[in-house]
């Protein structure tokens, strides 16, 4: 992939940052209701706001991105046979959700021909997120700010 193709997808994923966090106050900063996903066998919790969050997000995706694959962890994945494929956890963390812990984030990743090449780690109570726009460069975004995060 080239550094264009690079921008593209990490501008995407920076707007959908702000998307996100405006949808979470919009519609979800109130009541929801819990599943168990285990049904009985432990408790794998999942809300409705998870399956809210991942709706929106798809419906971005495909917006921007008709032909690559979406896999989800609450809708699963589309059939299509694109090398791009976005991999979707709407909310890491869902048991934080649950308790009211701010720490739980939504997750999003684009992977090409199975490896990562851009992502996403948007944190909307703490009004931050975290990016990575390609393989060797991330940044941290709050207060309207952009730091390089330096790795070892």
């Amino acid at each position: 992939m080239d550094s264009k193709s690079y921008r593209t997808y990490s501008n995407f994923l920076k707007l959908l940052s702000i998307k996100l966090t405006r949808f979470y106050y919009k519609k979800l900063d109130k009541n929801f209701v819990v599943y168990n996903k285990q049904k009985g066998k432990g408790y794998d919790p999942v809300t409705t706001s998870d399956r809210a969050f991942e709706k929106f997000i798809r419906k971005e995706i495909r917006k921007k991105f008709p032909t690559h694959q979406i896999i989800g962890e609450e809708f699963g994945k589309t059939k299509n046979k694109s090398q791009f494929s976005w991999i979707i956890d709407p909310i890491d963390g869902t048991r934080s959700y649950v308790a009211g812990n701010p720490t739980w984030s939504n997750l999003i990743s684009l992977n090409y021909k199975g490896s990562p090449v851009v992502g996403l780690a948007n944190f909307p109570k703490l009004k931050k997120f975290y990016l990575n726009v390609n393989k060797t460069t991330a940044y941290v975004f709050e207060n309207k700010k952009k730091k390089k995060i330096k790795s070892k």
